[in-house]
């Protein structure tokens, strides 16, 4: 039986257990099979005596886990790693699933941050200490791409090639400005980090138990230093790539809606208008190049660093989908004798969702292909004139492109009514059947399925970037002032975003002159029968037959075949129009003007740094050490884009019947006679048919908007500069095994480019939702906009860290860190009504939808840290140990707009934010044999305050945790043969819906519904590593 509700707890406890018990299990069997067969001992043998403990050379996760435990003891800020103690030897198969281990970080599974509807099998989107102001960076240098955010893509970058990722959370004078949350730094290898030859390579192959394809992974490095009497020389070259193949289900219940006549009283009742099913399949191919020369003279005064990284990833995926709402035409009543089920809140749990009112049911095929690529050059040069005296010197060129193609061909039948049962393994039944609730008998043939509509979207952007930075420090001896450090550093950074709308337009439909057309058509698009096999793991019925298009969306679209195949099937009064076919489409692109945006940044910035201490100030192997600073940062923005007017063509909805790719039959609308023809159709419309909200307008307004619709493009120019001083302070007092540290630093987080590209494209206001909402149609704005807003500045934060740290044995220890950030110039929705013009002077005002500075507000929590190994226990308990950590996060209230009337007033969570999060790992390593599993768990959070698609609702997700594991054994000197498996416990991930109702005229809250059950493959990926 699935629960509607939030229920984090008692969710998260389930899984908890089953992780435990799965845990211990295999820990057990493990120690069994290390008993059963020794291997011959590697180290020296474990003893009770921990000062000979102490004294083995480790090697594997132990050796891990100390090379982590020594970034974080020395660091002179709070840091936290995973480090990778052998070649291709970070322990996640990817980035992102690297950071979930590390306190504070938590990763969602879906592909975007307001896109709740395709899933992410490696995660995406990582939180830290509940907010997204990340900034990433390469070996401490800025790393970036160009989606509409500022950090590098990181399931972009193939783990293997890794030694370390590091993730600050408080800051000091000299890094680079930027992360209120925190910096996530992928540091590479280079090849004075061994001075020796090195050479290593791993084979991988991986497999999901749904999608049933192998992927296939390979990465080597090898490096060398050659020392002569012109100095010492370095060379590495590392390679990386693999290939993912994936598969999820979803079983969706779409907009839940509070129904009165079905209440009674406080006994509130929550109904969904439908359901939909979708399969999801994914391909995630990566490569990931880095090389590097390094030079270091004789005396090792003078080093020379140059490196180029290359990140080229490309992320294809492709669904089939069936959605069923009644869409505004009536709401969904039990059949006669029949009821629905609720659950304590009042929220439906099973049913036939039927009504006499016309439903909507559409069947897309989409897919989606994603290209970015990312390159980092940089040359760093580091000079020791005297022994006190350093001088480092930095130069980098960075460059990012992003290439995403989206197509959609919706097909669709009539009728069809939603069944949902209670379901099994906490997923409900859906299927999809006639009035009476029996499979429809219409579904068995293409003749009955017809071309509804079709959309598409592309992205082609591309940016650079120019750094030079310039530091100098002079140490002190005998001085409480141990040295000073003092830089500047200078950015420019381009980026050019060609981004389209999502392009909808029907191809036929029931109101369209011509009629439908059906799958059947001979010598268009092949077709076929999809039954959703193994849905769910089987767990549920089949929830219907449906047929789709066999074409390769993808391929077809970039020949131009599909677009031709649509235009052969488009009925008379069709609206979907090919991106490049647009009016005003830059000739042999697809874009508008208005599609385009261009903007560049400049960062100037200069710090100064003292560096204090006092060594056994509380007697032999103490002291204390700590830095005070400031940061001077100055940024100047500007961005150049387009303001599009309204075409007549789409804001009243008629075909060109010049076009040749779509010819139709009547009048060609232009302005002279768009006022007339808008008339004409109001005056036509039938009873039962909805009117075109422009019947709502006074012939003044209709004229009005009629001269304003003339299609023009004018470019503008806008701009901004702000700056900033940043102060710091970190005292860290070291005790034996203790560390006691504090920190306090002012921070900024500067606006992501996509939220100040200014580029907007004016389009016709739904009066409808005027007039819903309460307004007047005469003197709301006649058009609407979403853009960016130039005018923003960072986000600032004052960032406070208390810690203590206790290490107490090599590789074991306790850590508790208590935080708490002070936040200003937050970012949220607003909106605002500014005038403009078109080409022929005609000005009217518009609803300009931004981001804007407003608020503040403040996070608070504390992470606390257990690691140990084991090696006191006797014999062959030894090997084992274990890494663990909680993290807690209380937010205050926060700006999270809401702009959907429905729930307009209401109170809303921080996006993405969990106040609870647990990571667990018990691992065993012994002579040859090396395991572990990992459990990471989150309690529910908002997912979105607006999903991306009707009826825009914020959307919880769910309590999740998912088991990982692997298992490694040494062959010999230089063999190692392994097994890693994720998602082992066959998570499902569960979003919910934030319902309401209204009361004495204001929104109030009603309970979460659910919304979405996502089950993904259970993967293996089999690996064989060989070192020299």
């Amino acid at each position: 039986m699935f629960q509607a509700g939030y229920a984090p707890a008692a969710r998260g406890l389930r899984r908890s257990v089953s992780a435990l018990a799965l845990t211990v299990a295999v820990v057990g069997a493990t120690a069994a099979h290390a008993q059963s067969t020794p291997a011959p001992q590697t180290t020296a043998p474990a003893t009770d005596d921990a000062a000979q403990v102490d004294d083995v050379v480790v090697t594997g996760i132990r050796a891990r886990i100390a090379s982590s435990q020594a970034i974080k003891r020395d660091s002179d800020t709070f840091v936290d790693a995973v480090t990778a103690d052998d070649i291709g030897a970070l322990p996640d198969k990817s980035v992102n699933e690297v950071l979930q281990r590390i306190p504070g970080v938590n990763i969602n599974r879906f592909q975007g941050p307001t896109d709740p509807d395709h899933f992410s099998v490696e995660g995406s989107n990582v939180i830290i200490r509940g907010l997204s102001y990340v900034r990433s960076e390469f070996n401490g240098r800025d790393a970036f791409s160009v989606n509409t955010g500022r950090a590098l893509g990181f399931n972009d970058v193939s783990p293997e090639l890794l030694s370390s990722v590091q993730v600050f959370k408080n800051a000091t004078a000299d890094r680079i400005e930027g992360g209120i949350a925190g910096v996530v730094d992928l540091r590479t290898r280079k090849a004075f980090d061994s001075r020796k030859f090195v050479f290593g390579a791993t084979a991988e192959g991986s497999y999901g138990d749904l999608r049933e394809k192998p992927g296939l992974g390979f990465s080597s490095l090898i490096s060398n230093v050659w020392d002569t009497q012109y100095g010492s020389f370095g060379a590495l070259l590392s390679y990386g790539e693999s290939d993912l193949y994936s598969e999820a289900y979803g079983s969706h219940l779409t907009d839940f809606t509070y129904r009165s006549d079905l209440s009674n009283g406080n006994d509130r009742r929550y109904v969904p208008r439908g359901g939909a099913v979708r399969t999801q399949q994914f391909d995630r191919s990566r490569s990931t190049l880095d090389g590097s020369l390094q030079w270091e003279s004789t005396d090792g005064r003078a080093k020379l660093t140059g490196e180029y990284i290359r990140a080229d990833s490309t992320s294809a995926w492709g669904e089939r989908v069936v959605e069923v709402d009644l869409g505004s035409g009536g709401n969904p009543t039990p059949l006669p004798g029949q009821s629905f089920t609720y659950d304590s809140n009042g929220v439906f749990t099973s049913g036939l969702l039927v009504s006499n009112a016309p439903n909507l049911q559409v069947l897309p095929k989409r897919q989606r292909d994603l290209q970015t690529l990312t390159e980092d050059f940089s040359l760093a040069a580091e000079f020791h004139p005297t022994d006190r005296l350093s001088i480092w010197l930095d130069a980098q060129y960075s460059k990012a492109s992003a290439d995403d193609l989206d197509m959609s061909v919706y097909g669709a039948i009539t009728p069809l009514y939603t069944l949902i049962g209670e379901g099994r393994h906490g997923v409900p039944d859906i299927q999809f059947v006639d009035a009476s609730g029996q499979p429809s008998a219409s579904t068995n043939s293409p003749s009955n399925f017809y071309y509804r509509s079709a959309m598409d979207h592309i992205e082609q952007s591309d940016g650079d970037q120019t750094a030079f930075k310039a530091d100098v420090k002079y140490d002190f001896d005998n001085s409480p002032l141990r040295a000073i450090r003092m830089g500047a550093r200078y950015s420019d950074r381009e980026q050019t975003r060609r981004y389209t709308t999502y392009n909808w337009g029907s191809i036929s439909e029931s109101w369209q002159a011509g009629g439908l057309t059906p799958f059947s058509t001979t010598g268009v698009l092949a077709v076929d029968s999809y039954d959703f096999p193994n849905f769910q793991r089987g767990h549920n019925p089949t929830p219907i037959t449906a047929y789709y298009p066999t074409v390769d969306l993808i391929s077809a679209y970039k020949d131009g075949s599909l677009q031709t195949a649509l235009a052969g099937v488009s009925t008379d009064g069709s609206s979907w129009r090919p991106l490049d076919r647009r009016d005003g489409a830059i000739a042999g692109s697809p874009f508008l003007p208005g599609d385009i945006n261009n903007s560049t940044e400049q960062t100037t910035s200069a710090y100064v740094r003292f560096d204090f201490g006092w060594d056994d100030i509380f007697g032999p192997d103490t002291a204390i050490t700590g830095n005070l600073g400031v940061r001077y940062a100055k940024t100047d923005f500007e961005t150049r884009g387009f303001i599009s007017s309204p075409n007549v063509k789409d804001t009243f909805g008629d075909a060109d019947g010049n076009d040749p790719r779509f010819p139709k039959q009547g009048i060609k609308v232009t302005q002279a006679n768009a006022a007339d023809v808008a008339r004409y159709r109001c005056s036509t419309v039938q009873p039962g048919q909805s009117a075109p909200s422009y019947c709502l307008l006074s012939n003044d307004r209709l004229n009005q908007l009629v001269a304003f619709s003339d299609g023009s493009f004018q470019e503008i120019e806008r701009g901004n500069s702000y700056d900033d001083w940043l102060p710091s302070l970190n005292v860290n007092l070291k005790y034996k095994e203790w560390v006691f540290r504090g920190a306090v630093s002012r921070a900024m987080t500067r606006p992501d480019f996509g939220v100040t590209a200014f580029a907007a494209t004016l389009f016709y206001t739904d009066m409808n939702q005027v007039r819903d909402n309460g307004g007047d149609v005469n003197t709301a704005p006649l058009l609407t906009t979403f853009t960016g807003g130039s005018q923003l500045t960072g986000v600032r934060s004052w960032n406070y860290d208390l810690g203590v740290e206790w290490y107490f044995k090599p590789g074991s220890s306790v850590t508790f860190n208590a935080f708490y950030k002070d936040l200003s110039d937050i970012l949220a929705s607003g909106s605002t009504v500014q005038q403009f013009s078109n080409a022929q002077g005609v000005s009217t005002d518009a609803q300009v939808n931004q981001q804007v500075n407003i608020g503040s507000g403040w996070i608070k929590g504390f992470e606390v840290g257990y690691q140990q190994t084991y090696s006191f226990l006797p014999g062959l308990w030894s090997g084992l140990g274990i890494e663990a950590n909680y993290t807690y996060v209380e937010p205050s209230t926060f700006p999270n707009a809401v702009t959907e009337p429905r729930y307009v007033g209401l109170e809303l969570p921080l996006q993405q934010l969990s106040k609870h999060t647990y990571n667990f790992s018990v691992f065993y390593e012994r002579d040859r044999l090396s395991a572990r599993l990992a459990y990471n768990w989150r309690n529910g959070f908002l997912l979105t305050p607006r999903d991306d698609v009707n009826p825009f609702s914020p959307i919880f997700n769910d309590s999740t945790g998912q088991l990982d594991g692997s298992i490694f054994y040494t062959l010999n000197d230089n063999w190692k043969i392994g097994l890693y498996g994720a998602n082992l416990l066959d998570e499902v991930t569960v979003t919910q819906q934030q319902t309401s109702y209204n009361l004495n005229g204001a929104n109030q809250a009603g309970p979460l519904a659910p919304r979405s059950y996502f089950r993904s493959d259970r993967r293996v990926t089999f690996s064989l590593r060989y070192t020299f």
